[in-house]
């Protein structure tokens, strides 16, 4: 499991590990995003922005453990908010080019709502000592 090192050091190994896992997770994101369409019972209107703002937690999450293991210690919570945001933008206009699929602004400020719950989350777990 990625966890985040303590502030001054930097395990080269660990690192790694953490972002091959964020970079598998970003994959996963995009494959689902480039299915033309899903076999779901149909949902409340908007309550797809649950699942982009419960997609983009854990990418979030795992951006700022990974920035953390590689020894950055200034504004990470808000550089894994932007990336896991920036992502989630590309990931909209992808959508827009997937048939059956729509881009939406919302959907991209829900994903930056997840990204900014996720940061959260992370910034409140203790590095190990």
């Amino acid at each position: 499991m990625c966890k985040p090192a303590h502030k001054s050091d930097t395990n080269t190994g660990a690192a790694v590990l953490c972002w091959l896992t964020a970079a598998a997770y970003m994959g996963l994101i995009f494959y689902l995003s480039s299915r033309s369409s899903f076999h779901l019972p149909r949902l409340p209107e908007n309550s797809d922005k649950i699942i982009h703002i419960c997609l983009y937690m854990p990418l979030a999450y795992l951006l700022f453990l990974s920035l953390r293991e590689s020894g950055f210690k200034k504004n990470v919570f808000i550089t894994a908010v932007v990336i896991a945001a920036v992502y989630g933008i590309s990931d909209e206009l992808h959508q827009y080019f997937v048939p059956g699929r729509n881009a939406s602004a919302w959907d991209a400020l829900a994903d930056l709502t997840g990204a900014f719950l996720g940061s959260v989350g992370a910034s409140m777990r203790k590095p190990r000592d």
